[in-house]
C-alpha cells in the first residue's frame, strides 16, 4: 500500500484517539492542548510529502501559518456558541456550525486579501493565539462533570478524523498549494473533540478545550514556520525536528499562560 494512503488512513485516526485517551485521563484542558499541535496539519503535509514530493509540502506548509487566524477565529466562537446553546437540543451540531462558518469567512478574507503567504500575519498569530485563550475566550462557570468514553464512541471520533484528513488531501490538486496550506491548519481535531464534548460533558468543558487548543495552536505554528527554512537544509529531517519545535514551543507556551495566571 503506498505511503500516502497509510498516513491517511492510520495517522490521523491515531492522533484523535490518542487525544481522547489522553482527555478521558488528564481533562478536556490537556486533550485541546495535544489537539492544537500540528498533529492533523502534520499528517496531511506529510501525505503530500510522499505522494507529491518535498517542494509542494513545503509550499503548503508556508501557506500554513496565516490559516491558523481561521483556527483563532473558530475557537472563539465555539467558546460563546458552546455557552449559548449548553443544555439545547443539537447543541454539537450547533457549535460546529457556528464555528466552521467563521472559520470560513476569515480562509476567504485571508485569500482575497493576498496575505495568505504573509510571514508578518504569520508570525503575528502566534502572540494573538496566547492573548485570546488569556483575556478574550470566557472562563467556564463550573468543573466539567466527568463522563466515560465508550469504544463505540473512540471508533466514531477515529472514523471522523478519517473522513476530515481524507477530504482535504483529496482537494490539493483542485485547490492548489496556497488554498491547500489555508486549509491544513483547519480544526479538525478541533471538530470531533468539541462535538461529542459539547454532547457528553456540556460548554464548560468545551471552553477547557478551546483555551487549550488555543495554547497548543502556538506550536503548530512554530512548526509550520520552520519547516520550509529546515526542508531546503535537512531534506526529510526537517519533518522530526518540526515536530520536536512544536512539541517545545506548544508546551513552553502552556507554562507561560499558566505562570501569567498565577
Amino acid at each position: 500500500m503506498d505511503s500516502a494512503v497509510l498516513v491517511k488512513l492510520f495517522a490521523g485516526p491515531a492522533v484523535i484517539a490518542l487525544a481522547s485517551l489522553v482527555g478521558r485521563r488528564w481533562g478536556p484542558g490537556v486533550a485541546g492542548l495535544l489537539g492544537g499541535m500540528p498533529l492533523i496539519s502534520g499528517c496531511v503535509i506529510a501525505a503530500l510529502w510522499l505522494q507529491y514530493g518535498q517542494d509542494y509540502a513545503t509550499q503548503v506548509a508556508g501557506a500554513s501559518p496565516v490559516g491558523l487566524w481561521g483556527n483563532l477565529v473558530y475557537m472563539l466562537v465555539v467558546g460563546y456558541a458552546a455557552i449559548w446553546l449548553d443544555g439545547r437540543r443539537w447543541s454539537w451540531l450547533g457549535i460546529l456550525l457556528c464555528g466552521w462558518a467563521s472559520y470560513a469567512a476569515v480562509a476567504l478574507l485571508v485569500v482575497y486579501a493576498g496575505i495568505a503567504r504573509s510571514l508578518f500575519w504569520g508570525l503575528a498569530v502566534l502572540p494573538s493565539l496566547l492573548l485570546s485563550a488569556r483575556y478574550l475566550l470566557p472562563s467556564p462557570k463550573a468543573a466539567p462533570r466527568v463522563v466515560p468514553l465508550p469504544r463505540i464512541e473512540l471508533f466514531a471520533r477515529m472514523m471522523a478524523a478519517l473522513l476530515l484528513v481524507s477530504v482535504l488531501t483529496g482537494l490539493t490538486q483542485l485547490l492548489g498549494p496556497s488554498l491547500t496550506g489555508l486549509l491544513a491548519p483547519s480544526p479538525v481535531v478541533a471538530t470531533v473533540l468539541p462535538a461529542f464534548t459539547m454532547a457528553n460533558a456540556g460548554g464548560d468543558a468545551v471552553l477547557l478545550q478551546m483555551r487549550g487548543f488555543l495554547i497548543g495552536l502556538v506550536g503548530m505554528g512554530t512548526s509550520l514556520l520552520s519547516l520550509a527554512p529546515l526542508a531546503s537544509y535537512l531534506d526529510a529531517w526537517a519533518a522530526p525536528i518540526a515536530i520536536v519545535i512544536a512539541v517545545f514551543s506548544a508546551f513552553g507556551a502552556n507554562w507561560l499562560m499558566q505562570r501569567v495566571a498565577r
